[in-house]
């Protein structure tokens, strides 16, 4: 029996891109900022370069102690853009470009729209010398960064990362950065334009619509709706919370067709409640299912809305001729409003 639920109707893959208007640390740069041990602020890159705050990983099981850092918070056509690099006595850089940051979770991304790129160079290596967190051979990015603090304010920043780093001549050879720790790091703003804020996404969303791309009569009123909500009473109560841990909790609401012998009937379903965590990444809130290993959703957030729409879905509805009901192939898109 095939069961349209909630949420596992709706696995969607961002794009990856294969270009970023970002380029890695210059090299001169990187020997400027390893040589530069006073306290001072300066405009290399339009950023602040440093020796207050910390940042430190291990790369591949050695220590990298930044002696200083650069950091810049601007505005592009996507968003707030922050950029941040340690610079190590050596000259090794660690480089971290985020858009639209906040106090959250993020996962690396090489969409332009939902950026969270991680660098790696060492220039004693020359052209083999640079890495990154995207993966040109699988088109995949692999890492994550957790602000823990983004202080607007005092422009400072607080975070904890970790990533692999991608050869970018050869994907095969690659570098594992780990316990990765941003403390306190200053950086420039010459934004225009308000960040969102994480802890606004937080609390509970009530389904409001159920649309489809073929409008339906269940109710059998004579007047077809593209909202489901407007035919059936299957997806009221429907709720999704986002918790401040980065939890996620959502109730699984339904329709389906129960058919005994010749005679079918649409029949309202509850599954078990699905739970795993999420993170904002831009515009896009991702939840990653704990109850069901290996499902992801991701919703577009819009104000206090959230919206997902799967192309080529599956939804009931009732042959127009004989009234009994069918499976329907439509697009489907779920909208969440915040309470």
């Amino acid at each position: 029996m095939r069961k349209l639920r909630l949420l596992s109707a709706f696995l969607i893959i961002a794009s990856i891109l294969t270009s970023c208007s970002d380029e890695p640390v210059d090299p001169t740069l990187a020997n400027q900022l390893a040589t530069n041990n006073s306290n001072s602020n300066n405009n290399n890159g339009g950023g602040t370069t440093t020796t207050t705050g910390a940042f430190t990983a291990s790369v591949d099981g050695t220590g990298f102690v930044a002696n200083s850092t650069i950091g810049s918070y601007t505005t592009t056509s996507f968003g707030n853009q922050l950029s941040l690099t340690g610079v190590t006595t050596d000259g090794k850089t660690i480089s971290i470009q985020i858009l639209n940051p906040s106090v959250a979770t993020f996962q690396a991304n090489f969409d332009v729209s939902h950026l969270l790129l991680f660098q790696y160079q060492d220039i004693s290596l020359g052209a083999n010398g640079m890495f990154n967190s995207y993966n040109s051979t699988t088109s995949t990015s692999t890492g994550t960064m957790t602000i823990t603090n983004f202080d607007l304010t005092n422009k400072k920043i607080s975070a904890t990362f970790s990533f692999t780093a991608y050869n970018t001549s050869t994907s095969t050879v690659t570098k594992s950065v780990t316990t990765g720790v941003i403390n306190n790091v200053s950086f420039t703003d010459s934004t225009t334009t308000t960040p969102p804020v994480t802890t606004s996404f937080v609390g509970t969303y009530l389904m409001t619509a159920f649309n489809t791309s073929v409008p339906t009569d269940l109710n059998g009123d004579g007047t077809p709706s593209t909202n489901q909500m407007n035919e059936t009473s299957c997806f009221n109560n429907s709720l999704l919370t986002l918790n401040a841990n980065n939890t996620y909790t959502a109730n699984s609401k339904g329709i389906d067709i129960n058919t005994t012998g010749s005679t079918s009937v649409i029949a309202c379903t509850t599954d078990p409640d699905d739970n795993g965590t999420w993170v904002l990444n831009g515009s896009v809130i991702t939840l990653t299912s704990t109850t069901t290993p290996g499902d992801v959703f991701s919703f577009n957030v819009n104000g206090s809305t959230l919206s997902a729409t799967e192309p080529n879905g599956q939804a009931v509805g009732v042959d127009q001729v004989s009234g009994a009901p069918v499976y329907l192939n439509c697009d489907i898109t779920i909208v969440y409003t915040k309470q």
